[in-house]
């Protein structure tokens, strides 16, 4: 009895022995077990950018570990923290600023690295391929990640200050509430799902400008065009300057306009990076939170339907000399007059606000501009006739009733 007692507890004592010998050999694992390591470049005022951080990222990192620890880097916190780091263990993912000086260094790091032609953001670097727009990395971020954790796992890009910059990350921020360390220019919003988006442009008005002083200085040429032709079109009128109907030229730069808002309206509903020519660079402004209007109507499907309105009342005006034919002008220059007073202030903000100016933009100001001195004649001889026909009821009416 005593001796099956003893061969028990020797048992008993092997087995937790060998229970001991393997808990060490399961802690290894698990600190060899593949993780999967991003870069993400965004601006705080790119609506895109915060689609990436808030929608798409969270579900990802709850099926890939659960919800992330956020580190930042604290070296430059009076400007705004350039880096930030998102860590669930499983996914380690490295947000840079690229408003922050710290941020658009490594920005163009890359940039050069990879050979990109383009400025726009989310920009997301992950096993050395770059994916930009919140279209693309959606559509390829899932892939690589689980490609990754079924294998050996992804690195940090080969990009220098990469290493330095996820060392900088380290004080906490806490998830659960929607605080930010202090600052004066710089706030945070945080939700539950642990997304992080700083938000807020520290640059002076200088600094976005110098972004891209040749764009900008286009897009203020522009401006002054806008505005001045404003009050050549308002001298025109006090003289009444007459024209005949409106010229085909009107239809023709209508053509023209609806081509460049149908390719705008693709570019802010898709989220596709958008081409751009060598001045300017427009996805930073067709991603930017000015690229709708009220948040809620994209500026290109804006401009469609008010090039679409431009050749429906020139079909009208082209008609006759009658009072809606008549009419059909005055709107004409009606909407002309609202189309520049609005492109004045989309350009105003390209330069001064966003840092960055759209060619596509400049183009369809400068088509507007163009249907406001076209329509400007006629309206003014329509408007001679409408006011003439008034006052001569009015005196109908008065002398049948004397």
């Amino acid at each position: 009895m005593v001796h099956r007692i003893a061969s028990g507890l020797v048992a008993i004592l092997i087995a937790l022995a060998a229970l001991l010998l393997l808990m060490p050999a399961a802690g290894a694992q698990e600190d060899d077990a593949p993780s999967v390591k991003a870069i993400l470049f965004f601006s705080p005022t790119c609506g895109h950018c915060e689609y990436v951080i808030q929608s798409v990222l969270p579900p990802l990192f709850a099926e890939n570990g659960g919800q992330w620890d956020v580190y930042y880097d604290t070296a430059l916190e009076e400007m705004g923290p350039p880096f930030y780091l998102l860590d669930n263990g499983t996914l380690q993912f490295l947000l840079v600023d690229v408003s922050v000086e710290e941020g658009s260094v490594l920005f163009q790091e890359a940039t050069d690295r990879y050979d990109i032609d383009t400025n726009g953001v989310p920009r997301m670097v992950i096993a050395d391929q770059v994916y930009i727009g919140s279209v693309d990395i959606p559509a390829a971020l899932p892939g690589m990640i689980a490609d990754g954790l079924a294998g050996e796992g992804i690195d940090w890009p080969s990009l220098s200050g990469v290493e330095a910059a996820v060392a900088a990350t380290t004080a906490p921020i806490d998830t659960t509430t929607s605080t930010m360390p202090e600052g004066d220019v710089t706030t945070t919003t945080t939700t539950a799902g642990g997304a992080v988006l700083p938000t807020g442009d520290n640059d002076s008005v200088a600094d976005r400008f110098g972004r891209d002083p040749a764009g900008n200085t286009l897009a203020v040429i522009v401006l002054i065009g806008m505005a001045a032709s404003l009050i050549g079109v308002t001298v025109l009128w006090r003289r009444s300057a007459g024209g005949s109907r409106p010229s085909v030229a009107v239809p023709i730069l209508a053509l023209v306009g609806i081509a460049v808002a149908a390719y705008l309206s693709y570019v802010e509903t898709s989220g596709a990076e958008a081409v751009c020519g060598p001045v300017g660079d427009c996805n930073a402004v067709q991603q930017s939170e000015y690229a709708e209007l009220f948040g809620l109507i994209p500026i290109g499907v804006l401009g469609l339907a008010g090039y679409v309105l431009v050749i429906g009342a020139w079909l009208v005006a082209r008609t006759d000399h009658n009072p809606v034919s008549d009419w059909a002008r005055v709107g004409l220059l009606a909407g002309a007059v609202g189309g520049v007073v609005f492109s004045i202030y989309l350009t105003f903000l390209e330069p001064f606000v966003i840092g960055a100016t759209c060619a596509w933009c400049l183009t369809s100001a400068v088509i507007v501009t163009a249907l406001l001195w076209l329509s400007v004649g006629p309206a003014a001889d329509s408007w001679e006739k409408l006011r003439s026909s008034a006052g001569t009821s009015r005196a109908v009416g008065a002398g049948g009733r004397s």
